[in-house]
């Protein structure tokens, strides 16, 4: 996946934004709270709670508590449904500890059983599912056949519907799938079986078609439909919606209008939401729109995009609801030479478009003209931003957040300055940011706001919340004193009913510092409740725990 940088049409002033204080707020004291919920035995996710000298895991029906080693204990940085965390000397799956080199650790997949889930990873050395070793032919090309959640994986060797190995199935040429129908040079599989129709091999011609020796298919679902007048032996693909026999040109199962003696010049494209095909006569949008007057010898599309051109011009396709009609809207350049993607590109995050010497903004509609050479490489270099005249340009070199960014010694947010360190600027977590002198709370709306009575010198992220040397708070409410703090357990509070619920939701969170033990409801406000120095009987606290309440 290529990286996207943000540029920013927006006019770049001098003057730092309004950077409002904000001040933390105090919790609510509640010496009457009780864990109300009863949905699950603690909370339902999986959690890892991590203190100074261990770990609390947690998910709906099970509490366990770990002792990991602590300087080595991490989570990886793609952890599904947080099930995952490491130490040196193993991997941790829900809780269980797997003895095991961890090197190469990876979260291959898993299925879309959300009650019941399994998961497949993989070490350098053997794949798991769950918490169990399972048998494949080749370990470092164990691999998702495409989507993360789907049906079929593969290595070098085989292909798995998901951890069963097919017999006689061909990894190295398995199809791209994230349902359960897949195919390889030998077999089609549906649901990890192979499939036949009139006792021969099924093979898929692109997303639309299938065949036989004798037959082109559909399929909806489990079943098969035959298209008698597309001829099987030429049918071949030409895109994931276009295909091709001796006859015919078609989008889906249509037939276009395509005279048999042009199907040698065809040419497709067919990216995002747009495809288009030309016979180097006609350009043919989808299922036969012809209501546009491209010139088919020059047509193309800019990479990664919904925009086309030909040489007259770059093009945005618009449907006109009213008169149940598509047009094409060609964008403002100055058109002096004819279009062509030797003078014409799109910037890497689609924010501009660059014929000539000129930029165009499709989703601000802003032009720019007079572009300087150095300008153009930047654009090429996905690093370009304009000012409103287009005669100013910012490098970012870093970015943080949306609007958010570093270019040169400033901070920006939306094109203006701010009034932040850039020296010392690094994010805590969160929306979370500080320097040398001051917390900032990141708002897209408003900005860098800085937070009074935060230290920035300590502030850092404790399991969820954020931690400085005197408290600890959710976002800038201040919970409770930070000293000797450890976080022992979370239930789960209100959950959301249907759309129309405007109830705010909620989770408890058992807390212990110098000063006893706290129950801790965070909703749309915080409120706590001080247990005492001792833990008092659960029934006081939590009526609702079924089973006696371990502390450590």
């Amino acid at each position: 996946m290529k990286k996207l940088l943000l540029l920013i049409s927006l006019p770049i002033i001098s003057c730092a934004q309004n950077e409002k204080p904000l001040t933390v707020t105090e919790p609510i004291l509640n010496d009457k709270m009780q864990v109300t919920s009863s949905q699950c035995q603690y909370i339902d996710e999986d959690v890892y709670l991590v203190n100074k000298d261990y770990v609390v895991y947690e998910n709906c029906t099970s509490r366990k508590i770990l002792f990991p080693d602590m300087q080595s204990f991490r989570f990886p940085k793609y952890n599904e449904r947080s099930f995952f965390a490491l130490d040196k000397n193993g991997i941790y799956f829900r809780g269980e500890m797997i003895k095991t080199d961890t090197t190469g650790f990876k979260i291959v997949g898993r299925n879309n059983d959300y009650r019941n889930p399994e998961v497949l990873w993989k070490t350098k050395d053997a794949v798991y599912k769950n918490n169990q070793k399972i048998s494949v032919s080749d370990v470092a090309t164990f691999q998702a056949v495409e989507c993360f959640n789907g049906h079929y994986f593969k290595d070098k060797n085989y292909v798995y519907y998901f951890d069963k190995k097919i017999e006689n199935s061909d990894g190295a040429t398995v199809q791209k799938s994230c349902d359960d129908f897949t195919f390889d040079k030998n077999n089609a599989y549906l649901k990890g079986e192979i499939i036949r129709y009139e006792n021969e091999k099924i093979i898929p011609v692109n997303n639309v078609f299938f065949k036989t020796s004798k037959h082109v298919l559909t399929r909806n679902n489990d079943q098969f439909t035959v298209h008698p007048n597309i001829d099987a032996n030429s049918l071949q693909s030409l895109s994931r919606s276009y295909s091709v026999d001796k006859n015919n040109a078609y989008y889906g199962t249509f037939a276009l209008p395509v005279k048999k003696e042009n199907l040698k010049n065809i040419k497709v494209w067919d990216q995002i939401n747009r495809a288009y095909l030309s016979d180097g006569v006609k350009v043919y949008s989808r299922d036969n729109d012809l209501k546009n007057n491209f010139d088919a010898k020059t047509f193309g599309m800019l990479p990664h995009s919904d925009f086309c051109f030909d040489k007259n011009g770059v093009y945005e396709r618009e449907w006109i609801e009213a008169k149940n009609i598509v047009i094409y809207v060609k964008f403002p350049f100055k058109y002096s030479q004819p279009v062509s993607s030797e003078n014409t590109f799109i910037t890497d995050d689609s924010r501009y478009i660059v014929y000539e010497n000129q930029a165009y903004d499709p989703w601000d509609k802003k032009f720019y003209d007079n572009l300087s050479s150095d300008q153009i490489a930047l654009a090429k270099e996905n690093k370009l931003m304009l000012d409103k005249a287009g005669e100013s340009e910012l490098i970012i070199d870093e970015k943080y957040d949306y609007l958010l960014y570093k270019s040169g010694n400033t901070i920006y947010w939306d094109g203006k300055k701010t009034i932040a360190d850039a020296t010392t600027f690094s994010h805590v977590g969160g929306i979370f940011y500080r320097d040398v002198n001051n917390v900032y709370f990141y708002s897209r709306e408003e900005g860098l706001l800085v937070v009074k009575d935060m230290d920035n010198k300590t502030l850092e992220v404790f399991n969820g919340f954020f931690k400085d040397k005197n408290f600890i708070y959710h976002y800038y409410d201040k919970i409770i004193k930070s000293k000797n703090i450890e976080l022992l357990a979370v239930f789960t509070g209100y959950r959301m009913g249907c759309s129309q619920d405007t109830t705010p939701g909620s989770n408890y969170y058992l807390f212990k510092n110098f000063e006893g033990y706290w129950l801790v409801c965070v909703s749309d406000k915080v409120s706590i409740r001080h247990l005492g120095n001792e833990l008092p009987d659960q029934k006081e606290w939590n009526p609702n725990l079924k089973e006696s309440f371990e502390e450590k």
